[in-house]
């Protein structure tokens, strides 16, 4: 679990209950879990809940109490039965709810106090940063991307493009310097597993030999599977991805295992949702079963 989440889902106690949730509140929502070790729904709701503020990167706080624990407390706020969330705003309780609610009504509930939505959409925000990659501007992307991240620090995507701008730029010791400050949930997040295979690939290629000297040599054995394979990474270095995975699809029926895992390097460098994974992983299955 990241710091952050640490942070966000913690025990509480009659001592700090002051503390931690009211004057709390002031900041960020306070949702308070009132529970007990023998209650059996608790079991149930305390993680849905646990999930739900983990998602929702510190917006709002789970404080935790157990009631056998702290009688006074729940004396004062009157609980008659557990489990039972009582929502803190502003220091004051502004709504609660008792039982076990399916995860899509604690979300509404969440929301409805809040006051706006726990999801940011940010898809505008990612596809603008896409275009200044394309129009070659990673200076004003990552200017944009920094921004971003200083409002959403644990967005996966953000850190994926974060990693792919440097590594476009080059900076590939800035990029691993920010990979080393990255916590282990965010390391195994998908997208940002996609950045590290990509920032791989292009490190391992940006320098040596030009595109030309590694056409000449592949042309001159196209049946070599290291020419092959090295002008495929360089292809891919260049962001020429078409030449290279077409490249890799033609010489796959005579050298299946190298080409395989080449473009599955490549589909993951890229990331499910790019538009030539999805192209060539249609192609490719085409030419695996056919």
């Amino acid at each position: 679990m990241s710091d952050i989440n640490k942070n966000s889902v913690f025990n509480v106690s009659e001592t700090n209950f002051s503390d931690k949730v009211v004057l709390a509140s002031e900041k960020n929502m306070v949702l308070v879990d009132f529970w007990a070790p023998w209650c059996g729904p608790c079991k149930q709701l305390t993680p849905l809940l646990e999930k739900i503020i983990t998602k929702a990167k510190g917006r709002v706080l789970l404080a935790k109490i157990n009631i056998d624990e702290n009688k006074q407390i729940a004396s004062q706020l009157r609980i008659q039965s557990i489990p039972s969330v009582f929502a803190f705003k502003n220091k004051q309780i502004v709504d609660a709810f008792q039982g076990v609610i399916p995860e899509n009504q604690i979300i509404k509930f969440i929301e409805k106090n809040l006051g706006e939505k726990l999801e940011k959409d940010s898809k505008e925000f990612y596809n603008t940063i896409e275009n200044m990659f394309a129009a070659k501007e990673f200076d004003k992307a990552l200017e944009r991307i920094e921004i971003f991240m200083s409002e959403n620090s644990q967005d996966f995507k953000a850190m994926n493009l974060y990693i792919s701008c440097l590594t476009h730029m080059g900076k590939f010791e800035d990029a691993k310097k920010f990979i080393k400050s990255l916590d282990e949930e965010s390391l195994n997040s998908t997208v940002v597993k996609s950045s590290l295979q990509n920032l791989k690939i292009k490190e391992k290629n940006h320098v040596g030999p030009l595109l030309t000297e590694f056409k000449n040599n592949y042309q001159k054995n196209p049946n070599n599977i290291n020419n092959i394979l090295d002008l495929a990474d360089k292809y891919f270095t260049e962001n020429l991805y078409d030449e290279g995975f077409e490249l890799l699809l033609n010489h796959y029926p005579k050298h299946r295992n190298d080409i395989n895992k080449k473009i599955l390097e490549f589909f993951e460098a890229l990331g499910n949702e790019n538009e030539k994974t999805k192209l060539y992983r249609k192609k490719f299955s085409s030419i695996m079963f056919s």
